[in-house]
């Protein structure tokens, strides 16, 4: 699973760096575009494993529904922690709120399928689903707070 990890997550990542890097200017034209790509992937990857299992959606309970909820509302409550320890910026707070709340999501559902069986991905895909849900409704009161405040 490690090296599957390495393989999915660091090398992409010292790729983009190295992109990034020496295609400076051209990447940063097309930057705004990558977080669309991005999420577009993960709900169809989610979507796709979802339908690949409809049968077993009856297997989901309150219980994991209540354990998957919780477990994005603790990653999102550290990434707003650990940006107010370090004395963040409130936007970069928030975003770094956002960012650890669904960072694993996706991830989470490819190494399911691989190590754990088909089984393993509804809990995972359905994870994935709740990050999308409650960051759009954390952005959604952000968003809100910030217009009656009359700042951006």
């Amino acid at each position: 699973m490690v090296l599957d990890v390495i393989c999915m997550v660091i090398v992409p990542l010292f790729f983009g760096f190295g992109v990034r890097h020496y295609f400076k200017k051209g990447v940063e034209r097309i930057l705004p575009i990558f977080p669309a790509i991005s999420v577009t992937f993960i709900i169809f990857i989610c979507s796709l494993v979802v339908a690949l299992n409809k049968n077993r959606l009856a297997e989901l309970t309150a219980v994991v529904l209540a354990v998957v909820t919780l477990l994005n509302i603790y990653g999102m409550s550290a990434g707003y922690g650990v940006g107010s320890l370090f004395r963040m910026q409130n936007k970069r707070r928030r975003t770094l709120t956002i960012e650890i709340g669904m960072q694993n999501a996706g991830l989470g559902v490819v190494l399911a399928k691989e190590h754990l069986g088909d089984e393993a991905t509804i809990p995972a895909a359905f994870f994935v689903f709740v990050c999308i849900i409650t960051a759009a409704v954390m952005a959604a009161i952000w968003q809100k707070r910030a217009a009656e405040a009359g700042v951006e």
